[in-house]
C-alpha cells in the first residue's frame, strides 16, 4: 500500500476535520478528567480532540505525533497543549512516568500501529492505576456504511478493510496486555453534507489510496448528487475502552 506523508496533509486535515461529536465529553466523564488531571493522546494529528479536552476541563493535555507539520497545526488551537514527537508503538521511547496519566487516547490512530501489544502495553504502565485508555478507530460495520465515501468511492471500502485491525482483536490484545473493563461504544452523528470540497482535497486519508480515476469520477458524481440537494452523511467512531487495574 502507498505510503502517505501527513506532513503534506496537515492543512487538509487543520481545514476539515472536526471532533466525533459527543467523544470528548465522554471521555472526560468516564475518566474523571479535570483541572487536576493529566491526559495523553498518541497520534493526536491536529489535536482536535485533545484540544477540545483541554478547554472543558483544564487538564494538564500532551499530544504526541510523529509528523512535524501535523503538531504546527495542531499549535493553532486555543488551548493549553504540551506536543512532542514520537509514535505510539514506540511510547516507551518517550520516557513517560510510570503511573502519571488519567486517560490515555488515540483517535483513527491505532490502523497505523501493526503491533499494537506494544503500545498497549506501554499506555498500561503509563496510566494510573484506574486510568482509562480509548481507542476510537473504524469497525467493520461502520467502514462498509460510511456516507457518502463507501458509495461513491467504493475501493475505500477494501483499503480500509486491509488497514483496519477488528475490533474484537483489539479488545484481545488489551486483556493481553493487562487492561480491565474492555468494551466498546459507537459515537455516531448525521448531517447535512451539501459541499464536495473535503472529498475534493482529500481530507480522509483513504482517498489517496484509490485509483485516479475512481477518485476523479466519485467526486464528479458526488457533486451532480448535491447540485440536487443535500446528502445526509454520517459520521461515526467506535471507542474501544478498558481501564488499568486499581
Amino acid at each position: 500500500m502507498t505510503a502517505l506523508d501527513y506532513n503534506q496533509l496537515a492543512a487538509e486535515y487543520a481545514r476539515h476535520r472536526r471532533p466525533y461529536p459527543g467523544l470528548v465529553e465522554f471521555l472526560a466523564e468516564l475518566a474523571g478528567v479535570d483541572g487536576d488531571s493529566a491526559v495523553l493522546e498518541m497520534g493526536c494529528g491536529t489535536a482536535n480532540h485533545l484540544a477540545a479536552l483541554q478547554r472543558l476541563t483544564g487538564a494538564r493535555a500532551l499530544g504526541v505525533d510523529p509528523f512535524p507539520e501535523m503538531l504546527k497545526a495542531a499549535a493553532g488551537h486555543e488551548a493549553e497543549l504540551e506536543l512532542r514527537t514520537g509514535r505510539a508503538e514506540d511510547i516507551d521511547a518517550l520516557d513517560l512516568p510510570e503511573a502519571s496519566f488519567d486517560l490515555i487516547f488515540s483517535v483513527d490512530m491505532i490502523h497505523y500501529v501493526r503491533e499494537p501489544h506494544r503500545y498497549f502495553e506501554g499506555a498500561l504502565r503509563a496510566l494510573k492505576p484506574g486510568g482509562v485508555l480509548c481507542t476510537a478507530t473504524d469497525s467493520e460495520e461502520i467502514i462498509r456504511t460510511r456516507v457518502p465515501v463507501a458509495e461513491y468511492f467504493p475501493s475505500t471500502v477494501d483499503v480500509e478493510l486491509g488497514r483496519h485491525h477488528a475490533i474484537e482483536d483489539l479488545l484481545g490484545e488489551l486483556r493481553a496486555a493487562g487492561f480491565t473493563d474492555g468494551q466498546r461504544r459507537v459515537f455516531e452523528s448525521t448531517y447535512e453534507l451539501t459541499d464536495v470540497t473535503k472529498y475534493r482535497e482529500k481530507a480522509f486519508s483513504s482517498l489517496h489510496l484509490i485509483p485516479d480515476e475512481e477518485f476523479t469520477s466519485g467526486v464528479a458524481a458526488l457533486t451532480a448528487r448535491l447540485a440536487e440537494g443535500p446528502l445526509l452523511a454520517n459520521n461515526r467512531t467506535c471507542a474501544v475502552l478498558a481501564r488499568r487495574p486499581e
